[in-house]
């Protein structure tokens, strides 16, 4: 995938700089994360979680500590990508079943699954991270060229600093959503709607949170054009966007005999369009930090939402509250860490602050809470 080069050589070699920058800063992470994750799996021999109230011996795998770097990012989610690229999509009576995954993360993790000997976790990792490093490098140029007062480099950081952030290099589909998401954006403010249009098809296959990609796109194209331009050939491009879900839907149909299958699916895994009491229990001390955590973590991005609304782009700021909004009513408050952490916007506002002792703060406070969410998630407690 590519992009126009910039005419001027000087943009051109500062681009290449930055692009380097961020390949540099991934690769570190991935580094230090994993020696990280790797010891404080090593170092701790923990009881099961008991954080939510459907954990028991038999819904919580237990782990064994040892050194394969490889297996510690398989876990939770993980199950089901692997699931559907070893055994495609199925239905298991009234239980919990894959159909509520997204196809595009797991396609390419059993397409790469060829090229490293059938092992579909080390496939899963590697194409978590080569997306993390795309992600960082489009990041960086759309920064770079759309916002000349912020350091190109310094969102980046953000994001690697964010304390869900080990998703971006485990067997799930994030890194693989926000290299999507950050590529779309990046073509539509160079007004080529066409190619943002196929990628947010692209993020429509991989996440639900997709369809909220193509509200990004549409309030750029509105930005580029008008109102007027909705009803110019130009706007048949947004009509690409929610394509891929479309199709994942129209497979569910063909296959299983229900167009949506998915949202009945949805509420095997506690979410079903309603936020009750028991969604807002506490079990335990660490239940009670886990919606501590979870409640931070959403009132933080709608903050981010609202400055981004009047500080930094009105179609990012829109973008973040829908998808908050959908989150928070999705039954289901678990996870929020992971889910606002794909939301570029959140990254971007960290790195415009102009305070040194802010932004020094957001980080240090970041890095602590990372490190914490890696011990759990390598341990599997519940972190996100």
């Amino acid at each position: 995938m590519s992009f126009p080069a910039q005419t001027s050589p000087a943009s051109c070699a500062a681009a290449s700089r930055g692009a380097w920058t961020a390949v540099t800063l991934v690769s570190v992470w991935l580094v230090v994360a994993n020696l990280y994750a790797l010891l404080a799996f090593n170092r701790f021999e923990l009881l099961p979680d008991t954080a939510l109230e459907w954990m028991s011996p038999q819904t919580v795998r237990p782990v064994t500590p040892d050194w394969d770097v490889v297996a510690l990012h398989d876990r939770w989610d993980a199950y089901w990508y692997l699931d559907i690229a070893r055994n495609g999509y199925y239905l298991r009576g009234n239980d919990q079943a894959n159909v509520v995954f997204f196809p595009l993360y797991p396609l390419l993790v059993r397409l790469a699954g060829h090229a490293v000997g059938g092992d579909l976790v080390l496939a899963g990792w590697l194409v978590s991270s080569l997306c993390l490093a795309l992600a960082a490098v489009v990041f960086v140029r759309l920064v770079r060229e759309f916002h000349p007062t912020i350091d190109p480099v310094l969102p980046v950081v953000f994001l690697l600093a964010h304390p869900a952030a080990f998703f971006l290099n485990a067997v799930y589909s994030e890194s693989l959503f926000l290299f999507l998401t950050l590529a779309m954006l990046l073509a539509a403010r160079r007004k080529r709607f066409w190619l943002a249009g196929l990628l947010a098809a692209l993020a429509s296959a991989t996440r639900i949170a997709g369809l909220f990609a193509a509200v990004l796109l549409a309030f750029e194209f509105i930005h580029a054009y008008g109102i007027r331009g909705l009803f110019t050939r130009r706007a048949l491009a947004l009509a690409l966007a929610p394509l891929g879900m479309l199709l994942f839907f129209l497979h569910h149909r063909l296959v299983f005999g229900d167009f949506f299958l998915f949202f009945e699916a949805q509420k095997k895994f506690g979410r079903d369009l309603a936020v009750t009491a028991a969604d807002l229990g506490v079990r335990n001390p660490p239940g009670l930090v886990v919606r501590l955590l979870d409640y931070f973590f959403l009132a933080a991005a709608a903050a981010a939402g609202l400055w981004s609304l009047f500080r930094l782009r009105a179609s990012y700021g829109l973008y973040l509250i829908v998808t908050l909004g959908v989150a928070i009513g999705s039954g289901s408050l678990l996870g929020a860490a992971r889910y606002t952490m794909v939301l570029f916007p959140i990254h971007l506002a960290g790195a415009a602050l102009e305070s040194p002792g802010l932004r020094f703060a957001w980080l240090f406070g970041s890095s602590l809470l990372q490190a914490l969410y890696i011990l759990c998630f390598v341990n599997h407690y519940w972190t996100s």
